[in-house]
């Protein structure tokens, strides 16, 4: 007789194999020793496509965490990117948890029940380490690929890491959040197809969207990674502060 494996397993298994692996590479006696070479892998994380621009996995473009934003209909939350200039977005498709542990650091509150990328963070910074970068590296099968960037004093360190467990990551450290071209020029949109195809307005739960800018008549594609039969995302906490208190918010 075969034992179910309640469906929360397959939710918190990428973040804690994540807790593990950045306890045993920061702890003092596990992990490889540092070593002065590059932290690049032997492997590269982002292959150019077939007769495509060569240099696409090379260049870099900076983002910026504009907004979390729930999508109803696609039965899911976007994170959305964007760059500096605003003329291109990028949206990350992420479960309740990180949607939620994303908005309240857009919002600069915290949880009264610490979250889990509330632990992620805690224990790069009580182990003396801190995040330097977030890299979303490619788009692979439509799944995100990405890396987070450590510093332990003079040793660097590179992790696999979910965008939506290292962005908020990011957030916390104010590391910055680079994306290769080659992902931009396939999932990104364009602030001219943002406008073509707007039917509504308003900021999202993160409170930072601007006016003109709704996702959820922008995306007019299946959102990646999404499986049909996932369950209607619940409403995400409300993003005002208790009576009296202007950095804490409750579930």
């Amino acid at each position: 007789m075969k034992t179910p494996i309640p469906a929360a397993t397959f939710l918190l298994g990428p973040l804690s194999a994540a807790l593990l692996t950045l306890g045993a590479l920061l702890l003092p006696g596990f992990g490889p020793a540092p070593s002065p070479k590059s932290t690049e892998p032997a492997t590269p994380v982002c292959q150019p496509k077939e007769g495509g621009n060569p240099s696409a996995c090379k260049e870099l473009v900076e983002l910026e965490v504009r907004d979390v934003i729930p999508l109803v209909e696609a039965k899911t939350h976007a994170v959305v990117l964007t760059t500096p200039d605003g003329a291109m977005v990028l949206p990350i498709f992420v479960d309740e948890s990180a949607a939620v542990a994303i908005a309240f650091r857009l919002a600069h509150l915290r949880s009264p029940q610490p979250l889990s990328q509330d632990l992620l963070g805690s224990m790069v910074v009580e182990l003396g380490a801190k995040v330097t970068e977030v890299r979303i590296d490619d788009l692979k099968d439509d799944i995100y690929v990405g890396r987070v960037f450590l510093e332990q004093g003079t040793r660097k360190m590179t992790l696999d890491a979910r965008p939506s467990d290292s962005i908020a990551m990011a957030l916390d450290g104010q590391a910055r959040i680079r994306v290769t071209r080659k992902v931009l020029d396939e999932a990104g949109i364009s602030r001219e197809e943002i406008n073509s195809l707007r039917g509504g307005d308003g900021p999202g739960v993160g409170g930072s969207g601007a006016p003109d800018m709704d996702m959820n008549d922008a995306l007019p594609f299946t959102p990646h990674g999404l499986s049909p039969h996932q369950s209607p995302p619940s409403p995400l906490p409300d993003m005002k502060p208790e009576p009296g208190r202007t950095d804490e918010i409750s579930l």
